[in-house]
């Protein structure tokens, strides 16, 4: 059909939009709208005022439409009411309006303090480089240019798309993940960045813990326990504290630290942090976590945005964490652990919440859990947490000391299930 052919040739992948000479009528294509096509999908469009042409003849076979120029399509004559032809007009343009809804992306992520991203994005353009003038912003190159109205405009912000609409990975989904694990595991293991607290220092001075705390991850590095199982130091919890050096959001804010010995495989520990509907086992708080976008899932490798909600005693108010969360295995593969990660996103879809006095919205700004096996004790591992939280419910005086009690009461929650 001419209409769905000259849209292809624009590369459009959308919905398919059909229409067959029974129903058919003469119309521009620019009475309907117009707008613009990239690789992946119509751009943008503006409606115009639909313009009809008086059918050419009253043959009413179902044949298909042909075009015979640019600008409008011809079909076999039949004999239509006004109405009727109105009706399949408006019918056309609706079927195209929902292709363009449905790729539209709904889900973005900050991505200015991810060093990795900024890389990806140079290859990409080098790569590229002969297509770059059909990008669209958030989707193909990140914009410093905020998702959504109520998010504060910052120039040296970019904001990456996670979706393209309809429930699959948008092109930089991955890249921006990747980024996220790599930065999230050079904070975790930048030993100048953290400040150990008075209880922390105490220990460390043993030496108990000199081989497993900091330790790069390498193919071919092992960790020992710092103590044996059942020993009394097996219940220490190292506590850090740190600020990060760049300037972007939330860089004022603390982030805090912990390590610990946790008699779990790193296998198990992954698996209890990703899965959303065991939550509660270790958050009492939480009255529960829904995964609302898939993007990759797999025994060793998941990527999904989920909606947190936890109820803190005597706040009257629910809290609520939108997040982006990933699992992998560390550097060296399974047998070295895993790692998850998380940070907040911008949902298109957050207006009804949003108009909510009750809830209140938290972002983590980075959360990385690091579950490091153990050399010769595959129920053992080493969890390192980091959390880098946005609260308007903790005042900034309070955001260290609460930062580091929650930190210490997660862990002895996780062992609380050992």
């Amino acid at each position: 059909m001419g209409f769905i052919k000259k849209l292809s040739s624009s590369r459009w992948n959308s919905k398919n939009v059909s229409i067959t000479a029974a129903d058919a009528v003469v119309i521009k294509r620019r009475s309907l709208f117009t707008g613009s096509f990239s690789s992946q999908g119509l751009v943008d469009w503006t409606p115009s005022p639909i313009e009809l042409t008086t059918p050419i003849s009253q043959n009413t076979s179902d044949e298909s439409i042909e075009t015979s120029s640019d600008d409008e399509m011809l079909v076999e004559d039949i004999k239509l009411s006004p109405k009727k032809i109105l009706d399949t007009a408006t019918k056309l343009a609706t079927q195209i309006e929902g292709a363009v809804v449905s790729h539209i992306p709904t889900i973005f992520i900050r991505t200015a303090d991810l060093p990795p991203m900024r890389d990806s994005e140079r290859r990409r353009q080098s790569i590229y480089e002969e297509d770059e003038s059909e990008w669209l912003e958030h989707y193909h190159r990140s914009s410093s240019q905020p998702p959504l109205s109520s998010i504060h405009d910052d120039p040296n912000e970019r904001w990456v798309a996670l979706d393209d609409g309809n429930g699959n990975s948008a092109p930089l989904a991955d890249a921006a993940v990747a980024a996220l694990v790599q930065t999230g595991l050079d904070t975790a293991m930048n030993k100048a960045m953290w400040n150990s607290n008075g209880p922390t220092t105490k220990i460390l001075k043993t030496g108990n813990w000199d081989q497993t705390i900091f330790v790069p991850f390498e193919e071919d590095t092992s960790i020992p326990s710092p103590h044996p199982q059942g020993s009394k130091g097996e219940s220490d919890v190292l506590v850090w504290s740190g600020t990060f050096s760049h300037s972007y959001y939330g860089c004022e804010l603390p982030a805090i630290r912990c390590e610990a010995i946790v008699n779990m495989s790193p296998k198990a520990v992954a698996d209890l942090l990703i899965d959303s509907t065991r939550v509660k086992e270790y958050n009492k708080m939480s009255i529960g976590r829904d995964d609302i976008l898939v993007l990759k899932k797999s025994e060793t490798c998941v990527t999904k945005v989920a909606v947190g909600k936890s109820k803190p005693p005597m706040l009257g108010k629910i809290l609520q964490l939108k997040t982006l969360l990933h699992m992998q295995e560390l550097p060296g593969g399974a047998e070295k652990g895993y790692t998850v990660v998380s940070r907040a996103v911008a949902h298109a879809d957050e207006s009804e919440a949003d108009e909510d006095p009750k809830v209140i919205h938290s972002e983590m700004l980075m959360g990385v859990n690091i579950i490091r096996a153990l050399e010769g004790e595959p129920d053992r591992c080493i969890l390192i947490t980091l959390n880098h939280l946005k609260s308007p419910m903790i005042p900034m005086m309070l955001a260290k000391k609460l930062g580091l009690s929650a930190a210490v009461n997660f862990i002895n929650d996780i062992r609380a299930l050992c």
